[in-house]
C-alpha cells in the first residue's frame, strides 16, 4: 500500500492502482547483491618466505671464493701476500694506490679454512634466525652495510701496512641487528633466544684477549655499531601489523649493489698486473706466481734453480729442502734448508702465514726422525699432528709410521 498526506496533515490511505501492485510471488524475489571481483594477489599479499636462502647463498659464495684462493695461491699456501693480491684491505693500497674496491672484496676473503669455518658457524646460527624474521631483502642489506662498516673502521684504525680479510665485520653487523630486532614483539620467544645467541657471540668478539694476534677487533666494532644502528632503524620503520620492516626494496638494492661491485672487482682487479700488491711482488725478490710450483714435489734441478734465482724467498729453501729429503735422501742438507725456510726475517718479508710455518716444521720433524733424533722429531712434530692430518695427507701417514703421531 502506498501512502499520502491530506491537506489537514492527517495521513489518509488509498489503495494503490492495480498496475502498481506487485504480484505476491514476486514480492519475495530480491536481486542478488553483486560484489566486486577480488583484486589480483600482489607481492605484499603473497605468502611470506621463511627459508634463509640469502644466508645459504652467502655461505656458499664465501666458501667458493676461498676455494679459488687456495687454487690460485702459489704452492697452495694462502698467505698475507696472496690475499693482498686477491683483494685484502690494506691502508697503503687503498689510501695511496686508491684501490677503493678492496672495501668490497676483503669481506668475502678468508685467510684459512679455520677462519672460514669459524665465521660460517656463527653466521649460520644468527642468519638462520634473523633472515626469516626481517626477510631476505633487508638481511642482504644488513650484511652489506655491516661489511662496509667493518672495513671502513679497520681502514682508519689499523696500521696501513697490515692486510685484513674476512666476513667478521658483516657478521658482527648481522649480530648487532639481531640483538636489536630480537626485542621486537613480533619476534616473540624466538626473539629472546636470538638475542641470547647474538650476545653470546658479540662479547667474546670484542675482547682482545679472547682471540689470537690475527683478529681484527676494529672491524668487529665497526660492523657491530653499524648493525645496532640499522637494527634501530628497522624497528622504527616497522609498521604495526606488517610482517616485515618497511623499505625492503632499499635493503635489497644495498645488498645487490655491494655484491655486484665485489664480484666485478674480483673479475677486473684481483690478481691482475695493475693491482698494486701484484706490482710490488714483481720487484720484491720473491718467486712470482708464474714460476711457483703447484706443490712441494719438484725436481732437484728446478729446486736448485729457484734457490739460485730467489735466495731471499724462504719457499725456495722449502722446495730445495724437500728435494734433498725426498729425492736425494740428503738429511743434513734437508735439515739446513728447512731451518733456512723458517728464518723469521725472510718469512715476515714474504708475508707467509701459519700454514707455511707449520708445513715446514712438520717436514723438519720428519727429517729429525730419519736422522735418529726421535726426541726432537716428537718435540717439533707431535703438536702439529692434527694440522698434518687435515692438510698434508701422505705426510701425516709418514709421521705416524715414524712414531711422531699416535
Amino acid at each position: 500500500m502506498a501512502g499520502s498526506f491530506g491537506k489537514r496533515g492527517q495521513q489518509q490511505w488509498k489503495p494503490a492502482p492495480a498496475s502498481a501492485r506487485v504480484p505476491a510471488a514476486a514480492s519475495y524475489d530480491y536481486e542478488p547483491v553483486r560484489t566486486a571481483p577480488r583484486p589480483a594477489a600482489t607481492a605484499d599479499s603473497l605468502p611470506t618466505i621463511r627459508f634463509p636462502f640469502v644466508s645459504i647463498f652467502l655461505l656458499g659464495l664465501m666458501a667458493g671464493i676461498y676455494a679459488l684462493e687456495v687454487r690460485y695461491s702459489p704452492g697452495g699456501f694462502v698467505t698475507a701476500r696472496s690475499v693482498a693480491a686477491f683483494g685484502a684491505l690494506e691502508g697503503d693500497l687503498v689510501l695511496r694506490a686508491f684501490e677503493w674496491w678492496r672495501l668490497f672484496t676483503a669481506p668475502l676473503l678468508h685467510g684459512s679454512w679455520g677462519h672460514l669455518i669459524g665465521n660460517a658457524v656463527v653466521f649460520s646460527v644468527v642468519g638462520f634466525s634473523l633472515e626469516p624474521l626481517i626477510g631476505p631483502r633487508w638481511f642482504s642489506g644488513l650484511f652489506a652495510l655491516g661489511a662496509l662498516g667493518g672495513t671502513l673502521t679497520s681502514l682508519f684504525v689499523n696500521p696501513a701496512e697490515i692486510p685484513s680479510v674476512g666476513a667478521s665485520g658483516a657478521i658482527m653487523g648481522v649480530l648487532g641487528a639481531a640483538f636489536i630486532c630480537g626485542a621486537s614483539a613480533r619476534s616473540g620467544p624466538k626473539g629472546r633466544k636470538m638475542q641470547s645467541r647474538a650476545l653470546f657471540f658479540i662479547l667474546p668478539a670484542l675482547i682482545p684477549f679472547s682471540g689470537d694476534g690475527h683478529t681484527d677487533f676494529s672491524a668487529h666494532l665497526g660492523g657491530l655499531l653499524t648493525g645496532i644502528a640499522m637494527g634501530a632503524v628497522l624497528l622504527a620503520g616497522w609498521t604495526r601489523g606488517e610482517d616485515r620492516p618497511a623499505f625492503g626494496e632499499a635493503g635489497a638494492g644495498i645488498g645487490g649493489i655491494f655484491l655486484a661491485i665485489a664480484l666485478a672487482s674480483f673479475l677486473f682487479f684481483a690478481g691482475k698486473p695493475g693491482n698494486a700488491a701484484v706490482a710490488a711482488d714483481a720487484v720484491s725478490g720473491l718467486i712470482p706466481d708464474t714460476e711457483m710450483p703447484e706443490g712441494l714435489t719438484v725436481s732437484s734441478e728446478r729446486a736448485r734453480a729457484l734457490l739460485d734465482k730467489y735466495p731471499h724467498d724462504p719457499r725456495a729453501h722449502l722446495f730445495r729442502g724437500f728435494a734433498f729429503l725426498n729425492d736425494d735422501h740428503d738429511l743434513a742438507d734437508a735439515e739446513s734448508q728447512f731451518r733456512e725456510a723458517l728464518d723469521e726475517k725472510d718469512v715476515a718479508a714474504a708475508h707467509l702465514g701459519d700454514t707455511y710455518i707449520k708445513t715446514v716444521t712438520v717436514l723438519l720433524a720428519i727429517t729429525f726422525s730419519y736422522e735418529g733424533k726421535p726426541d726432537l722429531a716428537q718435540s717439533y712434530g707431535t703438536p702439529l699432528c692434527g694440522f698434518a692430518e687435515e692438510n698434508l695427507g701422505n705426510i701425516h701417514d709418514t709421521m705416524r709410521e715414524r712414531g711422531i703421531c699416535p
